[in-house]
């Protein structure tokens, strides 16, 4: 059984719900001590999901960077491996050369860039041992259940 953390937005990964339905895998809502998705009664590896780099670099640079760090320092001191899987597909060139979609006017949503994102993203790996991956959002669901339940990283 996987469990959902409850303030995962409800709908916001459809895509996830549907696979777990489609596959079988039986899922149940509750508080998590970090993450988003673990396997019940075995929480040593946990997934947290973002939905695209925007969010990512919102969680990690800017208005969201402490709350996202106290999670991470959570998970390192419970011995709990922390795997972020962001739903973006990278451009050719890697995180580097990532670059911020723009909205209506043309005005960039976030300030920051790929490099630095990518270099925030090191030092957090360093320093607590957080792990993060990119992939198609239609791989999310298959991804998640191969890291809980086999620690195979995506």
């Amino acid at each position: 059984m996987i469990l959902c953390d409850t303030r995962q937005q409800a709908g916001k990964h459809a895509n996830i719900d549907s696979y777990f339905k489609r596959t079988g895998i039986p899922t149940e809502r509750c508080a998590l001590y970090v993450g988003d998705y673990a396997i019940a009664n075995e929480q040593k590896r946990v997934v947290d999901t973002k939905q695209d780099v925007l969010e990512l670099a919102k969680d990690v640079m800017s208005s969201d960077h402490e709350r996202f760090r106290r999670e991470c320092i959570r998970a390192k001191e419970a011995g709990i491996q922390l795997l972020v899987l962001v739903e973006e597909v990278l451009p050719e060139g890697g995180l580097s050369a990532w670059q911020s979609p723009s909205d209506a006017r043309g005005k960039a949503l976030t300030k920051v860039n790929g490099e630095s994102l990518r270099r925030a993203l090191l030092t957090m790996t360093a320093k607590y041992g957080v792990r993060f991956r990119f992939c198609d959002a239609r791989q999310t669901g298959r991804l998640i259940v191969e890291y809980l339940t086999e620690g195979v990283l995506p």
